[in-house]
């Protein structure tokens, strides 16, 4: 232990971080859109997500970007934006809005969410 508050900091500048050096790979994440029990009820949850289209046999999986579903903001509705609750309705875009790789943006703001 050093003796003094400087040769405790001086020491301590010379241990690398080991958290921040050691992290060689960045990890992008996105999070899986939910409907609430209204927006995904009967026949509603046949449209699309994002335009509101009704989405035929092509159904894509929406997601969201850490901005919206980061923490308790994942577990809001990506159409009208209630709390989902115990709903467990996965939203989906169809090919009018998720054709390419406009697949890979968030359902709500458009960005991408890898």
């Amino acid at each position: 232990m050093p003796a003094s508050r400087r040769q405790f900091l001086r020491a301590l500048s010379a241990v690398p971080f080991f958290g921040i050096l050691a992290a060689n790979t960045a990890w992008a994440q996105h999070f899986p859109a939910k409907l609430c029990n209204s927006c995904g009820f009967g026949n509603k949850k046949d449209n699309c997500a994002r335009c509101g289209k009704w989405m035929g046999t092509t159904q894509i999986p929406a997601i969201l970007c850490g901005d919206h579903g980061f923490g308790n903001k994942g577990d809001n509705c990506c159409v009208c934006g209630k709390w989902v609750g115990s709903a467990t309705i996965r939203a989906h875009i169809g090919n009018c809005c998720g054709f390419g790789n406009k697949k890979d943006n968030c359902v709500i703001c458009g960005k991408w969410a890898p």
